[in-house]
Parts: structure tokens; C-alpha cells; sequence
């Protein structure tokens, strides 16, 4: 008992929750509408394309490194797909624009893994360059604008997952269906990261590029592989934001690559690779939606959103520091104690 104790103790993901439990009763006890149904059906709506993205960061962070291209993948794919079905008077099933997009979206992904694995440049610097080269295209060769869903979009649009009504304001709350995709999503990157030798990997490689490679594991064609999967996530999460949003907004995407990644690492993800998980993405994820969404809710204006996000993410990101220090600190002890 006491073993596995001191194993959760040493899970970032174990104070990340503790974080959030205390910071949700802060907010109830100062307002007493945290826990209102339509509070939390706008937090995990809310949720929706930070978690996709999230997943993107994490598989990038984990094997290869800082991958800040997503926004602009999202952008520029999801723009694509729903032109080409403007255009085309598609009005099919919806998952088949959501299909093109992950066409154009893996194309993306596989031009930032090529770069990065054939010229074995940082993740970071290439995916920089892919993300300005992107926007030009949409904004300056495209001119992408506003412009209305495909018919197809709209049904999907309209359809909810689940809906909410707080008797006490009226307020009421919708869940819209593109949350069963992030579940979908979450499940399979769960199973492969997991239950493959893929997934296994992807933390190998990580860890130590040149051991993975001496067990047999392939690196050029996983790191270039994750490129491409983050590619197709990422237009899944431009189209998701398009359908909510209820129409397409091509400036609304750039930016918030800064805030996912913040996430992960706030979940447990080290910057060095090798080491992350899903639940620490979702924590993180959650953590960070509170605080922009609900701490509104006691009055604090959203200047001093951005004061509470950067403490949060220094304490979160001091946590795996403080980890590695006491478990230093407590080998020397116990070196010592033998010694004597």
C-alpha cells in the first residue's frame, strides 16, 4: 500500500488533479455556479478542439520534439474541405468532408515529417517555417474569409449531443456530437500508444533515439508517420471548431498552440521526450479550460485570466523538478543510511 502511495504521489498527473479539485471549489465557494449543469457542459465543449490538439503535442513532444504547425494545418485543411464541398454541391454524409480534410491535413504532416526526418532539422524550427508557409497560402493565395458550412456541415452542426438548461439563471448549454469524435480520437491514440509495438515506439524513440534503433525500432518511418497523424488530428480539430462555430473562420485559429502545449507539459509531458500520457493531456487540457472559462464566473477580468494561466503553468511545469529533487534527495538518504 504504501509503495503504490508513493508511486501516485510521484505522478504529475496526480497533483495536476489536485490543482483542479481545489481550484473548482474556489470557484463554487466565491460564486456557487461551478458545478451548475450548464457550467460544466461549456467546459467540456469547450474542451473539445484543445484535447485534439493536445494529441498532436503530445505525439510530437514525446518521439520528436515541438510541433507548433497544427493551428495553421487545421486552418488551411478544414478550408480546403469545405470549399472543394461548396463547390462541388456535395451534400452527402458529413464524415466524408471530414475525410478530405484529413487528405490535405496528412499531406501537411507528411511535408513537416520529410523536412524533419530527411534532414534531421529541430521539430521546432521546421514546423515554425510550415506554419507561416501555410498561413501565406491561406490568407494570401487563398484569401480565405468567412464563409458559410456545406449543407452536409450545417445537419451535423445542429445536432447535439446533449443539452442542458440551469433553472436557477435559464442559461442553457449544448454538447455538440464533435465531442464523440474527441472520444473516438482519445480511444485509438489510447490503444496504439499502449497495446502496439507503434506506440511503444514512439516513447522509445523519445527516450533514446539510438537504443530504440538498436531494438529493432524503425525511427525515420515512425517520426515520419506521427508528422502525418498529427496532420489528419489536426484537420479533424479545424473541422470540429468549423462545425461548432457553425461557419468558417480562418482567423480564429492561429495562436493557441502556445496555450496546448502549456497544457501537456502542465499534464506531465517532458520537453525532453520519452515520457507523457493521455490522461495527463486531458488534465492539463481541463486545467487550463477552467481557468479561461469559469474563472469569470468570481469576477476576475480576463487580463487576470492570463496572470492565474501563467502561474498555473510554472507551478505545473516546477512540479516534475521538485519530483526529481525530493527522489534525489531521498536516494542519498538511503545510500547513506546503508553507508552507515
Amino acid at each position: 500500500m504504501k509503495k503504490q502511495m508513493n508511486k501516485v504521489l510521484r505522478q504529475t498527473e496526480f497533483w495536476v488533479f489536485l490543482i483542479i479539485i481545489f481550484l473548482a471549489l474556489i470557484i463554487q465557494a466565491r460564486s456557487g455556479a461551478f458545478f451548475a449543469n450548464n457550467n460544466i457542459v461549456d467546459i467540456m465543449r469547450s474542451m473539445i478542439c484543445p484535447s485534439l490538439y493536445a494529441v498532436c503535442a503530445l505525439l510530437a513532444f514525446v518521439s520528436t520534439g515541438p510541433d507548433v504547425s497544427f493551428p495553421l494545418i487545421a486552418a488551411l485543411s478544414s478550408y480546403l474541405a469545405i470549399t472543394i464541398s461548396i463547390r462541388t454541391n456535395y451534400d452527402g454524409p458529413w464524415f466524408v468532408v471530414y475525410l478530405i480534410g484529413m487528405f490535405f491535413g496528412a499531406l501537411m504532416g507528411a511535408l513537416n515529417g520529410f523536412i524533419i526526418v530527411k534532414y534531421k532539422f529541430p521539430s521546432l524550427i521546421v514546423t515554425l517555417g510550415t506554419s507561416s508557409l501555410f498561413s501565406g497560402i491561406l490568407l494570401g493565395t487563398f484569401e480565405a474569409a468567412r464563409m458559410d458550412l456545406p449543407s452536409t456541415l450545417q445537419r451535423f452542426a445542429e445536432l447535439s449531443l446533449l443539452t442542458v438548461k440551469n433553472e436557477k439563471t435559464g442559461l442553457g448549454s449544448t454538447l455538440p456530437m464533435t465531442f464523440l469524435i474527441l472520444v473516438a480520437v482519445y480511444i485509438v491514440a489510447y490503444l496504439v500508444l499502449n497495446y502496439t509495438m507503434v506506440g511503444r515506439g514512439v516513447y522509445a524513440i523519445g527516450g533514446d533515439e539510438v537504443s530504440a534503433e538498436r531494438a529493432g525500432f524503425n525511427v525515420k518511418k515512425i517520426r515520419f508517420g506521427i508528422f502525418v497523424v498529427n496532420g489528419m488530428i489536426a484537420s479533424v480539430a479545424g473541422l470540429c471548431y468549423a462545425v461548432m462555430s457553425m461557419r468558417y473562420l480562418p482567423n480564429e485559429y492561429a495562436g493557441g498552440e502556445m496555450v496546448v502545449i502549456a497544457a501537456i507539459i502542465l499534464g506531465g509531458t517532458r520537453m525532453t521526450g520519452g515520457i507523457g500520457t493521455l490522461k495527463g493531456c486531458i488534465l492539463g487540457t481541463l486545467l487550463l479550460t477552467m481557468v479561461t472559462n469559469s474563472l469569470i464566473l468570481v469576477g476576475i477580468s480576463v487580463y487576470w485570466q492570463k496572470v492565474f494561466i501563467g502561474a498555473i503553468i510554472i507551478i505545473g511545469t516546477a512540479i516534475p523538478a521538485i519530483q526529481t529533487l525530493f527522489g534525489k534527495t531521498k536516494e542519498k538518504k538511503v545510500k547513506g543510511g546503508e553507508a552507515a
